[in-house]
């Protein structure tokens, strides 16, 4: 480190932008929104100087002891896409852990500004200034997770009964993560599908299930979730629609905010994992079976507009078939637990009008997308690849 050499207006400028960043948390920020704003700058160095400020000011504040699960596992990722941002933030940490109060010591500033302008990727002052003028001018958003200084000074322990009344098995997730991973990996379209049936199975399955566990354990009332999604480009729009279609096929409330590319989804723990995890596997199907139409050569099918149909088609026929999925699931899930279907409607009822009502109050002022002229070509190629998608182990695709 060169804390010596760092200049009057660096640490200034330092000091000023973990202030920004702090003031951002407080107005419903929270630090996958900052970083993806970051992303999305025309400075490219943005993104790795926001991502080494935001773990400096965790590392100085004791998120890691104090933050929600949501906040953390929103640090964790950060630290693995940005290892020399993390690296730092660690080092400084330690250098500075003998501080009373260290999201203000001079140490710590001096030392993250010393990392910033010596090491790489190197910054200057001048995109330090940029960036601190960017978060002044964020808006105040929607709370959707308890902000730092809220928190306690240690994070209570979530009792397992609670836990798993909003959060899925360990388990369980790691083994939807797993087969998400080798369908992604796998160049084979119909491997691929079949390990995405299996984690699409499992979760809903396990979903419906710790629904009835929820009511006959007459554990209250329903817990409801949001957290923000970052799209990137291209086909934003479109994958906002595929977006959409999963989670109204889930249960799950969705928000746009356009001009920010976040999407905001409103549910159950549960059903909010599931709607994720369907969403990003379904997404790698779209694409592949895109880059297919690519490679077969088909009338336009390089074009943006082809492109743009194509998504918007395949996310308006899974939408169908989802919503087609989920009332098959439902009667199967009836019979497993020896209940008539009609005893199970309610409670999955119940846990609609829970969704809406916490939605009506995160967003009260919301309107209905208009939809737009899609290229016909593309849509019907879409439509085509999505009936070619599995859902569920066993299952045929609607064309063979």
């Amino acid at each position: 480190m060169f804390d010596d050499e760092v200049s009057p207006p660096a640490a200034a400028a330092v000091h000023t932008l973990l202030g920004e960043l702090s003031a951002a948390y407080e107005r419903g920020w929270q630090p996958a929104d900052v970083l993806h704003l970051a992303r999305r700058s025309k400075e490219p160095a943005d993104a790795p100087l926001a991502a080494a400020l935001i773990l400096h000011e965790a590392e100085q504040t004791r998120a890691h002891d104090r933050a929600p699960q949501d906040w953390l596992e929103q640090l964790r990722t950060i630290g693995e896409q940005y290892p020399a941002a993390s690296d730092l933030a660690q080092r400084i940490s330690d250098r500075v852990s003998d501080a009373t109060d260290n999201t203000s010591s001079d140490a710590g500033v001096r030392a993250l500004a010393a990392g910033l302008l010596f090491e790489d990727p190197y910054h200057s002052v001048y995109q330090l200034t940029d960036l601190s003028l960017a978060w002044t001018d964020l808006p105040g958003w929607t709370v959707l997770t308890p902000p730092p200084s809220t928190w306690p000074r240690v994070r209570a322990e979530v009792s397992e009964v609670a836990s798993n009344n909003t959060e899925a098995d360990a388990k369980v997730l790691n083994r939807i993560r797993g087969l998400l991973a080798k369908a992604e990996a796998t160049d084979f379209a119909e491997e691929a599908e079949i390990f995405t049936a299996k984690a699409q199975e499992l979760m809903t399955r396990y979903a419906i299930n710790a629904a009835l566990l929820h009511t006959q354990n007459g554990s209250g009332n329903t817990a409801v979730h949001s957290r923000r999604i970052h799209l990137e480009n291209p086909y934003v729009k479109e994958k906002v629609h595929l977006l959409t279609e999963i989670g109204d096929s889930n249960r799950v409330r969705t928000v746009w905010f356009s001009s920010l590319a976040i999407a905001t989804v409103v549910g159950t723990p549960l059903d909010l994992q599931q709607v994720d995890m369907l969403f990003t596997s379904l997404l790698v199907q779209a694409t592949r079976a895109m880059q297919f139409a690519d490679a077969d050569s088909r009338s336009g099918s390089r074009t943006t507009s082809f492109r743009k149909g194509f998504l918007a088609g395949f996310a308006s026929r899974i939408g169908q078939r989802l919503r087609d999925a989920d009332s098959r699931a439902t009667v199967e899930a009836a019979d497993e637990a020896s209940i008539p279907v009609d005893d199970l409607l309610p409670i999955l009822a119940t846990k609609s009008e829970a969704v809406d009502a916490e939605f009506d109050r995160l967003f009260p002022r919301t309107r209905k997308a208009r939809g737009r002229a899609v290229d016909a070509h593309g849509w019907y190629a879409g439509q085509a690849a999505a009936d070619d998608a599995t859902l569920a182990p066993g299952e045929r695709a609607l064309r063979r």
